[in-house]
């Protein structure tokens, strides 16, 4: 699930920076990596080129890549650069670092208690890591908010909670209302597909990813999760050929690559 608040914020520079990677050493990093930190190194004062280099991390999935330098630009201590604590929240809940997350959202949240945004990260983690704090605060946003699009955010929240809990029909009912509040909402009819999965719903599960591709045609965890529908089905060919569509749409989707890759090895042998 997906609610990241990421907007440009202003770097305040004063030195070259090259942080150490928190991701492992045997993992080469990007030619596109590579050549922005070599600009950073002769451009060390520019805001714009931080920003790229942790949305370049962020585009392939190297969250902790990207944690390492908003880490680097927080210890300058400056207070222009405060915005990134709640970007290094997003990026740890990313990266399934919830309990470093909830703390980065914390610190963020003691200067700006009443930031929505940064609320409905934080309940958000605490609803992927099973946590009830999540039903709790989201109980309190849904009293103080009167706009459907934050209603349906808390409703998205909710049924994370819930499904991670294994409680999948009430999972369920909270996606549904996160849809009725806002019909194109995908990651709810995602996040609902996948409940509906691991109830073992296999039809319905179906019928909702049908429902998600009408919404958005383009949305590679859809075909992802059909491929997952066909190959519980024995459908190889059909998984197959929805793990392509997803890979082909996100070339960053490792998971559909791997799935890939393995069905079409086990059908050549």
């Amino acid at each position: 699930m997906v609610l990241m608040v990421w907007t440009g914020v202003m770097v305040a520079c004063n030195n070259p920076v090259n942080p150490k990677s928190t991701v492992k050493d045997t993992v080469a990093e990007s030619p596109a990596i590579v050549a922005l930190k070599s600009e950073i190194a002769l451009a060390p004062d520019s805001a714009r080129l931080y920003d790229k280099i942790i949305d370049q991390y962020l585009s392939e999935r190297n969250y902790l890549g990207a944690v390492a330098w908003c880490d680097s630009i927080l210890a300058r201590n400056d207070d222009r650069n405060f915005s990134y604590l709640f970007v290094k929240g997003d990026l740890q809940r990313q990266a399934q670092q919830y309990d470093s997350a909830i703390n980065s959202y914390k610190l963020y949240l003691q200067r700006f208690p009443d930031d929505e945004g940064i609320l409905l990260n934080l309940a958000n983690t605490y609803a992927e890591a099973g946590r009830p704090e999540s039903l709790t605060m989201s109980d309190d946003l849904l009293k103080r908010s009167n706009t459907r699009d934050t209603q349906a955010d808390v409703f998205l929240i909710r049924g994370v909670y819930y499904s991670r809990n294994k409680n999948y029909s009430q999972a369920v009912e909270n996606f549904d209302q996160a849809i009725v509040k806002r019909y194109s909402f995908w990651e709810a009819y995602l996040e609902k597909a996948i409940a509906l999965y691991d109830a073992q719903q296999f039809d319905k599960s179906r019928e909702t990813l049908n429902l998600l591709l009408q919404v958005n045609p383009s949305y590679p965890d859809a075909f992802y999760w059909i491929g997952k529908l066909d190959e519980a089905g024995n459908k190889k060919a059909d998984a197959i050929k929805n793990y392509e569509a997803a890979y082909s749409l996100d070339k960053t989707f490792t998971d559909a690559k791997e799935a890939l890759d393995r069905l079409k090895f086990s059908s050549s042998n």
